[in-house]
């Protein structure tokens, strides 16, 4: 029977022969184009790659635009009986073959080939089926647990393509995959794969009912029903009659797999079914394999609110499945997550998933010493901006302007009432600077020596020269000129390039910086806020001695404490479209409630012991951060928020979303590069190394990152919501306006005089009058027509036929 190959997504599936399988292998030009991925890994390059299908022939049948063909859609699947099995991410992909083949007869297992996939750090292995152990995805997991290793589930799919790869990355290959069916197999799960089910045999058995959705898996979406009606009409009325188009249909599936989550006790293999016979899905699974799992996978990390989406609401009332449950309030803005789950419920959440992540970063541990729960979120993003600032000398690579080497950037503000138990900052503060407070003692110290020779230093004798030191703490008092200075003059040669390292500002009161705002110390300082959350770059060219003409980048990372009171004086109704709040990393502090933190029987000279060591092994930190997996999740994370927002239709929503992967990521490095230090060595005076990412990190990043975005809304959702309506009244105010101004021109007939003006204008005065007429006239929107016959001194006016602007 054999298997089939795609030469690209546009083309049908052509049947592959042992000749066809070496020619593709060898061709000189996919070779090159492999060669050219695993260096510069632009997933174009592997798209433009042939593609094998080994699971699967296609029957003939139309494409979208008529064209007859053998196209690769799971509706026309013939099984081979081969099974693909793929292992992402390994390291050393060889050294994987070679520990099977010391232990395994590859032979005897039924495999028939395995090759390093396009990317160099995967596998492929296709081998042969076993019904007795069920379909594809049943095959592979077998498989799999021989082999010891994890399968992708993206395989399930009949339909599943795999890119092609060089002769010379096959590592095993036996010559009955070119001949190998298996009929028995074919018959018993092909149909089962054209009706699109492809999910492990153990989940496609009918079940009963369930109480809330009363769905059946194992079924088609026309007979299951939620409230005696078809998920297949809901959806129908959910998409209006409607089909999303190109472009549209990955982000309207995310949003669909969302809202079905609310009418389907959650289950995403039943979202998974729901999805896979809806009309646009089935073209994107046709047109290009879709993972539809990974995309109910997706919608899963959705938060899970109270009220059913209006959209789906809507569309259970179109299709007559309303019901009392049905209605519950719809879910709407940004203040619904604080109606559902109140801040202060949330800080004791966090805390305890805090202590949780402790085991695997011990250091959590030390940083909470002596704190309750629900203040363990405040301490642990302290003590991330003070380590991230310790590492400044370290850069990672955002999925957004992936060329640019970004920096670990904190603008973090601790918001609690008076007397809330805010001196754990201070403490934390107090440790983990110590590194840079000790090296700015030089620069301090020789400044300090200057100005006293400067002052004992007679009017003829000749004055000292300025020593040029490198002083990166300042109080908030502190000059812009000295400010200016110390960041310009705070570089350090990294690998050969000149590196401006972080200030740092710390505060206890943020009510007192905010007054030293006000006068000529602080002054534009408001300025260097705002960009020093990208390292935006600034510059000065002020006519005084003291000020050096120059341009900088703004590298500055200040953490400071204050009251609701104080943060409502930084940020407000006037000054919100700055946009430095979603640049601050603002957290709550909860209030004390009567109750006194426990006393301190023992003193716990280890834990700050540990904090100051690896302060100093932070601060020695250099290099590119090995994070590229950990922003492949926060894109995710993003995308799956920003389709809320779009779903809601919430510029709010979505402004004070897009800068929260970056905080996700910024506090996060510390404590994943403290987990991973068996992976890091000593280079000179400084630490580096790369390593890998795993589960636990994300989950930390994923904490840090939900925190933020919860946070922001907390402290700026009704400003921004408030931010947006003003805008769009603004808007709405002026078209208005305008369009009083259209209707009267329109008014006017095609000759007329200035009493027709008054009329048309509603003008007071015939001055008013001739003032309006002289603009038409300027605009060449009217021409002089001539003198009335009726009144030679009444000068008549005609429309040019030009469109008022």
């Amino acid at each position: 029977m054999g298997f089939c190959y795609q030469k690209n997504l546009s083309n049908p599936t052509m049947p592959v022969d042992e000749a066809q399988f070496w020619a593709l292998v060898r061709a000189k030009q996919w070779n090159e184009n492999i060669d050219k991925y695993r260096e510069t890994h632009d997933a174009s390059l592997k798209r433009k790659l042939p593609a094998f299908i080994f699971q699967s022939t296609f029957d003939e049948t139309a494409s979208k635009s008529g064209k007859m063909g053998a196209w690769r859609k799971q509706a026309a699947t013939r099984l081979t009986g081969l099974v693909v099995m793929d292992i992402d991410h390994v390291e050393n992909p060889q050294e994987i073959y070679d520990s099977w083949v010391k232990v395994h007869d590859l032979k005897e297992l039924g495999i028939l080939l395995i090759y390093i996939t396009p990317s160099g750090h995967g596998l492929k292995i296709v081998f042969k089926a076993d019904a007795a152990k069920g379909n594809l995805i049943d095959n592979q997991h077998a498989m799999a647990k021989v082999l010891g290793v994890v399968v992708d589930e993206s395989c399930k799919d009949a339909s599943r393509m795999s890119f092609i790869c060089k002769e010379s990355d096959i590592l095993y290959i036996d010559n009955e995959l070119f001949t190998y069916e298996n009929k028995e197999f074919a018959e018993k799960f092909t149909e089962q794969y054209r009706e699109g089910h492809s999910q492990a045999t153990d989940t496609q058995e009918t079940v009963p009912q369930c109480s809330t959705s009363g769905a059946q898996r194992g079924q088609s979406p026309s007979a299951m029903t939620y409230h005696g009606v078809p998920y297949s009409k809901i959806v129908e009325a959910w998409l209006g009659g409607e089909e999303p188009g190109q472009g549209d249909r990955h982000r309207t599936s995310l949003i669909l797999a969302d809202h079905l989550r609310y009418i389907t006790d959650n289950d995403p293999q039943l979202i998974e079914q729901i999805l896979r016979e809806t009309p646009f899905v089935k073209e994107i699974i046709d047109e290009r394999n879709e993972d539809i799992s990974a995309t109910v996978k997706s919608a899963q990390g959705y938060e899970f609110l109270k009220g059913i989406p209006k959209r789906m609401q809507a569309a259970l009332e179109a299709a007559g499945a309303s019901t009392n449950q049905a209605t519950l309030p719809a879910r709407e803005g940004l203040g619904e997550v604080s109606r559902v789950i109140s801040i202060d419920q949330r800080l004791w959440e966090w805390g305890k998933e805090i202590e949780a992540l402790s085991e695997d970063f011990p250091i959590l541990k030390d940083i909470c010493k002596g704190l309750k729960r629900n203040q363990y979120p405040a301490a642990l993003f302290v003590a991330g901006g003070l380590m991230m600032t310790l590492m400044t000398r370290c850069t990672y690579r955002f999925y957004h302007r992936p060329e640019e080497l970004r920096r670990l950037n904190s603008s973090t503000l601790i918001i609690g009432d008076p007397a809330s138990g805010k001196s754990f900052a201070t403490r934390l503060y107090r440790i983990l600077s110590a590194p840079i407070i000790e090296a700015d003692k030089v620069g301090k110290d020789a400044i300090n020596a200057y100005r006293d020779q400067i002052r004992t230093k007679g009017a003829n004798k000749e004055k000292p020269q300025k020593p040029k030191v490198v002083i990166r703490v300042h109080p908030a008092r502190t000059s812009n000129a000295q400010f200016i200075q110390d960041m310009v003059n705070a570089v350090e040669e990294v690998d050969g390039e000149k590196m401006q390292l972080h200030m740092l500002t710390f505060d206890t009161e943020l009510d007192n910086t905010i007054c030293v705002q006000k006068g000529g110390s602080w002054i534009d300082k408001q300025s260097l806020e705002l960009k020093a959350f990208h390292n935006e770059e600034d510059g000065q060219a002020y006519s005084n001695n003291d000020s050096i003409l120059q341009d900088f980048y703004v590298t500055w990372n200040y953490i400071y404490t204050g009251t609701p009171l104080a943060l409502k004086k930084k940020i407000n109704e006037h000054n919100f479209g700055s946009g430095l709040a979603t640049r601050l990393t603002c957290i709550p502090l909860p209030p004390t409630n009567f109750q006194m933190l426990s006393r301190e029987v023992t003193l716990d000279y280890d834990a700050d012991k540990r904090l100051k060591e690896w302060a100093y092994k932070l601060d020695k930190m250099k290099g590119l951060l090995s994070l590229d997996k950990i922003v492949d999740e926060l894109f995710g994370w993003t995308e799956r928020r920003m389709a809320d927002a779009y779903e809601n239709e919430s510029k709010a929503e979505e402004m004070l979303l897009k800068r929260c992967a970056y905080h996700g990521l910024n506090f996060s490095a510390p404590f994943i590069v403290m987990r991973h230090w068996d992976k890091i060595h000593q280079d000179g005076n400084y630490f580096c190394g790369e390593f890998e990412t795993d589960d636990v990190d994300w989950r930390l990043a994923e904490l840090i990152v939900n925190i933020q975005y919860v946070c922001q809304r907390h402290f700026f959702g009704a400003l921004a919501e408030h931010y947006f309506d003003n805008l769009e009244k603004e808007a709405s105010v002026n078209v208005n306006r305008r369009q009083k101004t259209y209707e009267a021109f329109n008014r006017l007939p095609e000759e007329f005089t200035v009493a027709d003006v008054i009329r048309c204008f509603n003008l007071g005065s015939e001055g008013s009058a001739r003032i309006k007429v002289s603009r038409l006239l300027k605009d060449n929107l009217v021409t002089k027509a001539g003198d009335s016959r009726r009144n030679h001194e009444t000068t008549i006016y005609k429309k040019t036929g030009n469109t008022m602007q």
